[in-house]
């Protein structure tokens, strides 16, 4: 990161370059650790200037290998949905390049003219559909069970982590997870990265938690989790996801779903490993996943 800080004019140089104008960066408002080096991209103009000038792109660099990977597969994923005629509208990549030696993401500011509006129910799962669609056949073709196991078992070793992975085999005990209808996830799915576009479109953006060969009805649960935690991280918002699972993935897939309930305890455990990793075991046992999480996916 000094690197980053130290070099701050040389990055800014790099990223109006490629955008083709005059540029200033600033750390972005809602930057986090696990993210690499997140900074909003302005339009420069004289210095007391009033606006400071409009934003024009977010930049993305990885500051380790972890954050490399995740600012290319994000890159692959918006390329990916940006070739697709369909009603989910997504940031162009302005550019993909490296800062030494590590990747460098620009993509275009994008969000919603006027005020922001909430895609409707039907517009939000058109764009699930679409997103689910862009896993591949051999990612599909990967365990989805030993994949998540694997990632389990890679936390620091902690009895709450050890929960975690008896919570897995207890559900695998139980239905085939490998069975579970799969595909691609945005992974932070909610009104914090949805509008509603024009013509019944819909922007999504914060594609930094994509991932492939996930449960189908990840992203559904995720946004009605969100809505459930509100801003009060209500501590019944996991147990409350996992009664209405059966509702909102039967809507969703248009059938009874008999393992939704397994579904909905596979997002919570994944989102308490993604706790775990991000946080780390001294900070998330006694931070929001102890609330409401844990007690729902360990009660499986």
């Amino acid at each position: 990161m000094t690197t980053a800080v130290s070099g701050l004019s040389e990055l800014t140089e790099l990223v109006g370059h490629a955008l083709g104008r005059a540029v200033r960066l600033t750390p972005h408002l809602t930057a986090i650790p696990y993210g690499g080096l997140l900074l909003q991209v302005r339009d420069r103009v004289p210095a007391g200037a009033a606006p400071a000038g409009s934003p024009v792109a977010l930049a993305r660099w990885g500051v380790d290998d972890a954050t490399s990977a995740s600012i290319l597969a994000e890159a692959s994923v918006l390329a990916a949905l940006s070739s697709r005629a369909d009603r989910l509208v997504v940031p162009e990549v302005a550019a993909l390049t490296t800062w030494h030696g590590r990747p460098l993401l620009v993509q275009e500011w994008r969000t919603a003219a006027g005020p922001v509006r909430a895609p409707g129910a039907r517009e939000r799962r058109a764009a699930e559909r679409s997103i689910v669609a862009l896993a591949s056949p051999a990612e599909l073709g990967r365990s989805y069970a030993d994949g998540l196991r694997g990632e389990l078992r890679e936390l620091e070793h902690t009895g709450f982590a050890d929960q975690l992975l008896a919570t897995l085999d207890r559900l695998a005990e139980r239905y085939d997870l490998d069975a579970l209808p799969r595909g691609g996830c945005h992974g932070a799915w909610s009104s914090r990265t949805l509008a509603a576009g024009p013509g019944g479109s819909v922007l999504a953006w914060g594609w930094d938690r994509y991932r492939a060969n996930r449960p189908v009805g990840f992203d559904a649960l995720h946004h009605r989790l969100i809505e459930l935690r509100g801003d009060s991280r209500s501590p019944d918002a996991g147990t409350a996801l996992v009664a209405e699972a059966p509702r909102l993935l039967g809507r969703w897939h248009g059938r009874v779903v008999p393992e939704a309930s397994c579904v909905a305890r596979l997002l919570l455990l994944e989102l308490a490993a993604r706790e775990l990793r991000e946080v780390g075991p001294r900070g998330a046992p006694v931070s929001w996943l102890a609330d409401w999480m844990a007690p729902t996916v360990f009660s499986a």
